[in-house]
């Protein structure tokens, strides 16, 4: 499944409609990207940023079995289905607090995102083929610059995701030219 902006908007939009109560959900990830107007992404997965956002989860679960998205889906997914992962923090740590930026509203639903330089900070955590091309599509859809990217680091809360976003941050110095 390829998410791109036409149907991940599609799905804010539907669940804006079907959502009972205000709702504000901080995507992170691949798809504020996408959201953005980043090409199509191979994911199938919107990452919602638990302590960021604000919802009624019996209500989300409800709108998103309403408008076929999986929530918090547990087991094998089908390759085809888009999915609603809670993230809390873990194996994914942002800043304690962060900027966040409105991205939509959609009905009920309000769209926010972490600021770009979090999102390619949190990125260079893991650095694969996909996090790099999101990385590269940052920097210049909203000119980010290395010195931006090296400031959220350092507020990350754990210290060897820290270490390996600046060990990474060699990748971000290779596009601007560093």
């Amino acid at each position: 499944m390829a998410l791109d902006k036409v149907k991940i908007e599609k799905i804010f939009q539907d669940l804006g409609r079907e959502l009972s109560t205000p709702t504000t959900l901080c995507i992170f990830g691949s798809s504020p990207a996408i959201f953005c107007g980043q090409q199509s992404c191979q994911v199938q997965n919107i990452d919602i940023w638990h302590a960021s956002s604000v919802y009624d989860g019996g209500s989300l679960s409800e709108a998103c079995s309403k408008v076929g998205v999986l929530y918090e889906p547990k087991g094998e997914i089908d390759p085809d289905s888009v999915y609603f992962q809670i993230v809390r923090p873990g194996i994914v740590a942002l800043p304690a607090k962060f900027e966040t930026e409105s991205l939509a509203q959609f009905g009920n639903l309000k769209l926010v995102m972490p600021a770009p330089a979090v999102l390619a900070a949190a990125k260079l955590v893991r650095a694969n083929d996909n996090d790099i091309n999101d990385i590269v599509w940052w920097m210049r859809h909203r000119n980010l610059k290395e010195h931006q990217i090296e400031q959220a680091i350092k507020r990350f809360p754990d210290n060897s995701q820290r270490e390996t976003a600046k060990e990474n941050i060699v990748f971000v110095q290779l596009v601007s030219g560093g």
